[in-house]
């Protein structure tokens, strides 16, 4: 066969072929049109397209995710000053548009968060997690977003807590969310605002006992604390870090189970001492509260809060007492009694501001 027959041939085939080969780029393009991210591997596949149109490893401030779309702000590799949004819709990549950074997100070090370290191929099974654990009427996931928590510490606002995907679930009567690691493991969920949430209260003993397991669970029988708080929805606790005894975390326990909160402090000057988790059972303040509605006469008080401290309880007292304080309103009428933990006896009664009983008078 001459050349030109082969050319001839070569050009008779490859104009042959032609239709096939855009049918094929045609169907590759539709099948990632209608590609579900929340489903299979293709989000990590769309993030793979964003990879390499960077070309560089980079790190995220935010990375939201729908169904059809997914967006990210990554941090230029080049210019580690800069912050960037690329967008991939339908198998394409648009992109980089420039970011304007705010105050959850000027400094980007502390607000970003390395893109290979979070599992994209978990997706799906973080989601079936996450609809089983919150377990709503025709649940399903909206929106995903991946970012560090907002925290505020030594008086520095920011993103700077742990990275984690908040899911959005919808329902067909009410809404719910979940949060889950890097890796995709189920970290917490919230139900408030479902129906169970509405009806939820923290104060009866099975979720005292729920939350005193949880603490210990987490901090062990001896983890110092340097305050609880009871109110009707939560329990509320000032732990003691640690690594430092000057510094507190607070955490707090409800319907959602035991989650960490974005405040630190530091102890200072006080009248109050530290004390061991297990120094207290928190099953018992049903009974106080009880108690502290028959002695104030508000027998159908509402309970504004209760509080458990170690504290002095007069300045010539040197003593040191685990308190229980059980405060109650009714309609204008207020009421506080506060206990020694260690025996159950009386230390003070409040009827409408007055003190109407006190330990040693």
């Amino acid at each position: 066969m001459s050349v030109a027959k082969s050319i001839r041939s070569s050009k008779n085939l490859i104009i042959a072929l032609l239709p096939l080969i855009l049918v094929t780029i045609a169907c590759s393009r539709l099948t990632a049109f209608r590609a579900n991210l929340f489903e299979g591997d293709n989000a990590e596949k769309a993030v793979a397209e964003v990879k390499s149109k960077i070309g560089k490893p980079f790190k995220v401030t935010e990375i939201v995710v729908e169904k059809n779309t997914l967006r990210i702000h990554a941090q230029d590799p080049n210019n580690l000053q800069n912050l960037d949004e690329y967008k991939y819709a339908a198998g394409f990549v648009t992109g980089p548009n420039p970011v304007k950074l705010n105050a959850l997100n000027d400094n980007l070090e502390k607000a970003s968060f390395p893109i290979d370290e979070i599992d994209f191929a978990a997706i799906p099974q973080m989601l079936a997690d996450a609809l089983k654990q919150t377990s709503i009427d025709g649940g399903e996931v909206s929106k995903l977003t991946f970012q560090r928590g907002f925290a505020i510490v030594d008086n520095d606002a920011g993103s700077l807590g742990n990275a984690r995907w908040s899911i959005e679930i919808v329902g067909t009567r009410e809404n719910a969310s979940a949060y889950a690691n890097p890796k995709g493991k189920i970290t917490g969920v919230n139900l408030s605002q479902t129906s169970r949430g509405a009806n939820y209260k923290a104060t009866t003993k099975d979720e005292l006992e729920k939350a005193q397991n949880a603490l210990r669970e987490a901090f062990g029988a001896d983890g110092k604390v340097y305050k609880i708080l009871v109110y009707e929805k939560y329990v509320f606790t000032t732990m003691i870090n640690p690594k430092n005894p000057k510094v507190t975390d607070d955490y707090k326990f409800d319907l959602n189970g035991l989650t960490k909160g974005g405040l630190q402090g530091s102890i200072t000057g006080t009248q109050r001492e530290v004390f061991s988790l297990g120094d207290v059972d928190l099953t018992t303040i049903p009974d106080y509260i009880e108690r502290a509605r028959a002695r104030t006469g508000l027998t159908n008080g509402s309970i504004a809060s209760i509080s458990i401290e170690r504290e002095t309880i007069s300045v010539m007292d040197k003593k040191f007492y685990t308190t229980v304080d059980v405060s109650l309103q009714s309609g204008v009428n207020k009421g506080m009694v506060v206990y020694d933990m260690a025996n159950g006896e009386e230390i003070r009664v409040y009827k409408d501001g007055e003190i109407i009983s006190k330990k040693g008078s």
